[in-house]
């Protein structure tokens, strides 16, 4: 067995059965395990970390978004990428897979084999009892760090609203809230306009007990 195989099984154990403080490895050692795994999973500060499942709602909020979202940006050149596509903030070295990304003009890869991008223009994220104060914090001031980013969207799953962070001139990250099924959702930085009527489609929060 080579050097390399053998680091790889021992941090692939440590992961696999956590310790209460998991080994710090590197971010090839994490692409290499990424490769082998059927889940998601995030790096953060030099050690993996298992990116959460969402429920039913969450599923479909997602589903929804891309819908929406393929829909508006559909004449413009603009890509609509689901939670597939890697992304990297190269400040930070935060690597992790938002629930959509929108990247316009041509896309910046980490590498040849493109599965890490490095200039979204837009990202989303689905939030969750287990996510949102991560969402909203940690992560978004990894985020914040991204030279393209201009626009954070954040999702409520348990009930109807949207959140949108858009950077201004002067670099300053602006709040506007939008609330109930009359509201609709403006992306100002691209003039784009999407009805919640349609981003919360088919979801009914009477019927949700979980």
């Amino acid at each position: 067995m080579s050097a390399a195989t053998a680091r790889k099984l021992e941090i692939a154990y440590s992961y696999a059965f956590p310790m209460q403080s998991p080994p710090r490895i590197t971010e090839e050692e994490y692409e290499s395990i990424l490769e082998d795994s059927e889940n998601k999973l995030e790096f953060r500060d030099g050690k993996i970390v298992m990116m959460a499942g969402g429920g039913f709602h969450h599923s479909l909020l997602k589903t929804n978004t891309l819908t929406q979202f393929n829909n508006a940006f559909a004449k413009r050149p603009c890509r609509v990428l689901d939670s597939d596509m890697k992304v990297k903030v190269a400040e930070t070295g935060l690597n992790t897979f938002p629930d959509a990304t929108v990247v316009c003009g041509p896309p910046e890869f980490k590498d040849d084999r493109r599965t890490t991008l490095l200039n979204p223009g837009i990202l989303v994220e689905v939030l969750s009892e287990s996510t949102e104060s991560y969402d909203r914090g940690e992560k978004f001031r990894h985020y914040r760090q991204i030279p393209s980013l201009n626009t954070y969207v954040l999702i409520a799953s348990d009930r109807i609203c949207v959140e949108v962070f858009e950077k201004d001139a002067a670099s300053d990250w602006r709040l506007s809230t939008f609330n109930g099924l009359d509201a609709t959702l403006m992306l100002r930085h691209y003039d784009i306009a999407i009805p919640l009527t349609d981003l919360y489609a088919k979801i009914d929060f009477v019927a949700q007990e979980d």
